[in-house]
């Protein structure tokens, strides 16, 4: 059984990753992970240079984001299908339109999201 990793952070995640998304691929494939899933904080920022640099090393590339909750919890959310790259990405534009500006979006954890499909 393969090595899979599930929650790496690229710099893309400001002051939670350090690495750009690129190198994180590029050091995937130099250690033989073929899988990567990248979950940048309350965003999908990096995705699109991950899957950019996936194809060209042979690595699969797996969207996912880190949310911030409500209680101040995170949790990591990673996408299976093209249906829950979308879900995804409406919970966290619902989550930033609901905060005021500088504030971070916090999806509520309370609330069941009617979207979870694909994820």
């Amino acid at each position: 059984m393969d090595y899979v990793e599930l929650h790496a952070r690229s710099a893309c995640s400001f002051l939670r990753g350090a690495s750009h998304p690129e190198a994180l691929v590029a050091r995937a494939a130099e250690l033989g992970i073929g899988t990567l899933a990248v979950c940048d904080r309350d965003g999908v920022y990096g995705s699109a240079r991950v899957h950019a640099r996936a194809r060209e090393n042979g690595v699969r590339a797996i969207v996912g984001a880190e949310l911030t909750l409500d209680d101040g919890s995170v949790l990591p959310v990673l996408v299976e299908t093209r249906e829950g790259y979308r879900n995804l990405c409406q919970l966290i534009t619902r989550a930033k339109l609901r905060e005021p500006q500088g504030k971070r979006p916090t999806p509520n954890a309370q609330r069941p999201t009617p979207n979870a499909q694909g994820t």
